[in-house]
C-alpha cells in the first residue's frame, strides 16, 4: 500500500468524491483567491456537480488533526459562500465524526465512508472497516502508564507541570515522559505556558484523543453475579464489603456515573480492585463467577493510576469522572447516554 501523505489523501478523495457524485469536475482550484484574504489557502476548492467544496485533508487518523481541519475551514466559510466544508482523511473513527458533527462540517475518508450533507446533496456510507493501519509499533500516549501524563492534565487543569514535575507525580521515567510528551505536542494535544508548563488548552479535544487510545480490554475482567434487585443495591453491597476488608476499589461505568450524576439506572456494577478479594469478602456478597447473565465486573487494573484522585460518594469509592466516561465506553445499557450526562457534568 501506498504510504499517505497530504498530496495523495487529496487526489485519492477527489476521486471518490467523483465517483459518488457521479459526474465530472467543473474547477479544481488549489490556489484560490482566499488566500488574499486570509494569507493561507484550503488545500482544494471544487466545483463538481453543480456543488463546491472547501476541502482540508489530512493524512493523519488522529482525531486532533480532524479537529485541526475543522477549525481551517472555519476561517474560509467567512470568505467563500454557499460551500460544503468538507475534511478528508484516510479513516474516520466515532471521535472524529462527533467533531464534525459538532461542527457541522461534512466529511469523506479513503475507506469508503461519507457523510456529506448539503442543500441538495445528501451522501451517506458508514461500516466500511480502516483500510489504513499501519503495520509495526508505535508511540501510544494513551496507553495505561503513559496515559497518567493526561490524567493529570484533565483531572487537575489548574495544576500547570513541568515535565520534571510530572515525573515525579506519576512515576514515571524521565525518558518515558519526554517522549509521551513530544507525542502530545505533536499531536497538538498540550501547549506551554511562558514557565514552560504543560497544559491542555483543549481539554474536551484531549479527552476525545485519550478515548481513541484507550483499550478497555488491557484490564483483566471476572464476570459475577451478586443478587440484587437493582445495580444500586448490587453495587451497594459490594462496597459495603469491600470497605470492610480495607480493599482498595473504586467504582467505574454506569455504577460510578450514577453515583455522580443520579441519571440512569444500571445493570452492572463494575469495580476496579487493586488485588483479588479473599474467599471470605466475595462469600459475604453472594458472588460467583458466571459465563452470562452477569451483573458484576470485577476489575484488575493494567495500571494502578486508574485509583488516582478517586471520589468517595455516600458509601461508595468512585473513580475519577473522566476514568467512569472513558469505561462507559465499553459498557452496555444506556452508556451512550450516562456518557453524555456525565460528560455534561464535568464540562468537557
Amino acid at each position: 500500500m501506498e504510504r499517505l501523505n497530504e498530496k495523495n489523501t487529496l487526489n485519492e478523495g477527489v476521486k471518490f468524491l467523483k465517483s459518488l457524485i457521479g459526474t465530472s469536475i467543473d474547477f479544481r482550484e488549489k490556489h484560490p483567491i482566499v488566500k488574499d484574504a486570509l494569507k493561507y489557502h484550503p488545500d482544494l476548492i471544487l466545483k463538481i456537480g453543480g456543488f463546491r467544496f472547501i476541502i482540508e485533508a489530512k493524512c493523519s487518523l488522529q482525531v486532533g488533526a480532524v479537529a485541526r481541519a475543522i477549525k481551517q475551514l472555519q476561517k474560509y466559510e467567512s470568505v467563500i459562500n454557499d460551500a460544503i466544508l468538507l475534511v478528508l482523511v484516510p479513516f474516520m473513527d466515532q471521535a472524529g465524526m462527533n467533531h464534525c458533527k459538532g461542527a457541522g462540517v461534512s466529511w469523506l475518508d479513503l475507506s469508503g465512508n461519507v457523510d456529506i450533507k448539503a442543500p441538495g446533496l445528501r451522501l451517506y456510507v458508514r461500516g466500511e472497516k480502516n483500510k489504513y493501519k499501519r503495520p509495526g509499533r508505535k508511540e501510544n500516549p494513551f496507553s495505561p502508564k503513559s496515559s497518567r501524563i493526561t490524567r493529570r492534565l484533565l483531572y487537575r487543569p489548574d495544576e500547570r507541570m513541568t515535565q520534571r514535575e510530572l515525573t515525579a507525580s506519576t512515576g514515571l521515567s524521565e525518558g518515558l515522559v519526554s517522549r509521551v510528551v513530544r507525542e502530545l505536542e505533536k499531536q497538538h494535544l498540550v501547549s506551554r505556558d511562558d514557565n514552560n508548563r504543560l497544559f491542555a488548552a483543549d481539554r474536551g479535544l484531549l479527552l476525545d484523543a485519550w478515548a481513541q487510545g484507550y483499550d478497555f480490554s488491557k484490564h483483566e475482567l471476572v464476570r459475577g453475579h451478586v443478587a440484587g434487585r437493582t445495580g444500586q443495591e448490587v453495587q451497594h453491597k459490594l462496597s459495603m464489603a469491600f470497605n470492610h476488608s480495607a480493599l482498595d476499589y473504586a467504582a467505574t461505568g454506569s455504577g460510578a456515573a450514577w453515583q455522580y450524576s443520579k441519571f440512569a439506572s444500571f445493570r452492572i456494577a463494575s469495580f476496579y480492585l487493586s488485588e483479588w478479594p479473599d474467599d471470605a469478602t466475595l462469600e459475604a456478597t453472594g458472588f460467583r463467577e458466571v459465563d452470562k447473565g452477569e451483573n458484576v465486573w470485577l476489575l484488575l487494573p493494567k495500571d494502578e493510576d486508574v485509583f488516582f484522585d478517586i471520589e468517595h460518594i455516600d458509601t461508595v469509592s468512585c473513580v475519577h469522572p473522566v476514568q467512569a466516561w472513558l469505561d462507559l465506553k465499553s459498557h452496555p445499557e444506556r452508556a451512550e447516554e450516562a456518557a453524555e450526562e456525565l460528560r455534561h457534568q464535568i464540562n468537557l
